[in-house]
């Protein structure tokens, strides 16, 4: 179930990556057509729009326990829309006109959004994120074992694992 409710967070999150990126350049290219600073104006939050992006990918590429089909399916929506930007543009110029589309309609057929579909699919190839660890109950002897010890251990005290 995990792996299908990150799925379908992963198609949804493919697009919400884009526009941001699109919308952060949309606004740093007007910045830069204005011969403006990009610590200027609307320029720190083009910037921190772009720092978040890059945090909300990593935190999907990285984090050992999370489903790899969430990276899979932003991967794959990110991957289609540049795809159909290269070959049929005509199709997205039809999406509607929200924040972050026209910056999106420059970058998709520049090949900009590639290098992040490599790292997302990345996660696909690494066994230990398609199973779940056991999750075993720890007894209360096992939590507070090795707390409280005294200098000189009598033996009938338990061993420490490593």
């Amino acid at each position: 179930m995990r792996h299908f409710v990150g799925f379908l967070s992963g198609l949804l999150l493919g697009p919400l990556l884009v526009l941001i990126a699109g919308w952060a350049f949309s606004h740093l290219r007007n910045l830069h057509a204005g011969e403006v600073s990009a610590l200027a104006g609307s320029g720190p939050l083009a910037l921190c729009g772009l720092a978040a992006a890059g945090l909300i990918l990593a935190m999907v590429a990285v984090p050992p326990r999370l489903t790899p089909m969430l990276a899979f399916g932003a991967a794959l929506t990110i991957g289609a829309l540049s795809a159909a930007a290269m070959v049929r543009m005509h199709l997205l110029e039809r999406l509607p006109m929200v924040p972050g589309v026209e910056g999106a309609l420059v970058l998709l057929p520049l090949g900009v959004f590639v290098p992040v579909v490599v790292l997302l699919l990345a996660p696909l190839f690494n066994t230990q994120r398609w199973v779940r660890g056991a999750d075993r109950e720890v007894t209360e002897e096992e939590y507070f074992e090795g707390l409280y010890e005294e200098d000189d251990p009598s033996p009938v005290r338990p061993k420490h694992r490593l």
